[in-house]
């Protein structure tokens, strides 16, 4: 149930951000054109004053200039020439002012007009953009046969509509993904309540086909062990007796599997305990198995180490790791288990890693897979269902640590982190 929730968050989080990231580019580049549009046609307003020597004239309108403009306005009518708001300045070789024009703006006198000219030829850039009094202003300098002529032109009505069309298309864009994160909520979580539910009796059936097995396969166990002592031991009770340990096994995990599914990290209690005393006992268990196949057991386990843990749950994650190790670690190989606090002192981390030469043909990217086995045609001969290391994984993050497996030179290694 939570892997199913979390893989609903995870989805909407994704589609929220593609319709983020649709919407953003989306919106920049048709903000982008409009602006590059808006700036398109002040330059060309200022062009066509600096060819018309400083002023506009009544009768030839500027052509609109650029491979984004279809026409403009100032090509229609007549009333270009009085919506336009300039003036202009033109300096001999000297740097005097020979020409003020202010006819067509109220904002500015002669003087403001000759020191803002002057301020605008200083910048050394030959347009740009400037503020005044709330204003916005665009200035082109330019070199002409009667001397420098700078143009300043008004442009506060361009550049308020460019700034709205980008404060609603904004506003717009964040209520066309708020609404959207609301529908794929609503949709999705209607979507997948067949998989909850679906997931659920999976669940309910694990649990109670496990219980019902319970009861023939300690049937079949009593009855060949009575067959062993009424006919004494033979090669078929023994095969069956294994078998029947082997199913018990079996049984045994998937109901664990299937509680531990059941289990959220809201309903797990976790204090301070002490994980050497879990980590000895565990390995201790398992030296008699791992001696009797030909391996090696080496340990590294420091005194005093706690963290914030679930005691059933860490000595259940510890035992999977070391009879995961014992399981895989190649013929006469060693098996090293560590435990030791982490370097801040807070937490502590367990490594388990054996020898296991084969690893590099590995894809450990599916080891905490449920029912996944490297050995997919289960042709080794080794024991196991793919449960274990997915039961770790669930079992650490309820723990709210961290497990992760790497292979290097020969060794693979199992690493649990807890806080």
């Amino acid at each position: 149930m939570d892997m199913i929730r979390r893989l609903h968050r995870q989805f909407i989080l994704i589609a929220t951000a593609a319709t983020i990231l649709i919407a953003a580019v989306a919106l920049g580049v048709l903000n982008g054109v409009i602006y590059y549009l808006v700036h398109d046609e002040i330059r060309s307003v200022m062009a066509y004053i600096v060819n018309n020597g400083g002023t506009v004239s009544s009768t030839r309108r500027p052509a609109a200039e650029g491979w984004l403009s279809g026409g403009s306005w100032m090509d229609d009518t007549p009333e270009f020439v009085y919506q336009t708001r300039y003036f202009s300045v033109l300096f001999d070789a000297e740097g005097s002012a020979k020409v003020v024009n202010i006819n067509q703006i109220a904002a500015f006198n002669a003087k403001e007009a000759m020191e803002t000219a002057v301020e605008a030829a200083a910048h050394g850039q030959s347009e740009g953009f400037f503020k005044k009094d709330k204003a916005s202003y665009a200035y082109t300098v330019a070199d002409t046969r009667e001397g420098t002529l700078v143009v300043i032109l008004d442009c506060t009505r361009d550049m308020a509509v460019v700034n709205t069309i980008l404060k609603y298309s904004a506003l717009f864009g964040a209520l066309c993904v708020l609404l959207f994160v609301v529908i794929v909520a609503v949709l999705s979580k209607r979507a997948i309540r067949p998989f909850i539910r679906n997931a659920e009796n999976q669940k309910r059936f694990i649990t109670n086909a496990g219980h019902e097995l319970k009861t023939p396969v300690a049937i079949i166990s009593a009855n060949a062990e009575a067959l062993a002592l009424i006919s004494g031991k033979s090669e078929w009770t023994d095969n069956i007796l294994a078998q029947v340990k082997r199913l018990s096994k079996l049984i045994n995990d998937l109901i664990t599997l299937s509680k531990v599914g059941e289990t959220a990290p809201r309903d797990v209690t976790l204090t301070d305990v002490d994980l050497t005393m879990a980590v000895r006992s565990a390995a201790d268990a398992f030296r008699p198995v791992i001696a009797d196949a030909g391996k090696t057991v080496e340990t590294d386990v420091a005194e005093g180490v706690t963290a914030k843990a679930e005691p059933r749950f860490f000595g259940e994650l510890v035992n999977i790791l070391v009879d995961n190790a014992a399981k895989y670690c190649d013929d006469g190989g060693v098996i090293c288990i560590r435990l030791a606090a982490k370097k801040n002192g807070k937490g502590a981390v367990l490594a388990v890693s054996n020898d296991y030469k084969d690893g590099a043909r590995v894809d450990y990217s599916r080891f905490f897979e449920r029912f996944y086995r490297g050995d997919t045609s289960h042709s080794s001969g080794k024991e196991g269902y793919g449960i274990g290391l997915s039961m770790a994984e669930d079992l650490t993050k309820l723990m709210k640590g961290r497990i992760s497996v790497r292979w290097e030179k020969g060794i693979i290694t199992f690493r649990v982190e807890l806080n």
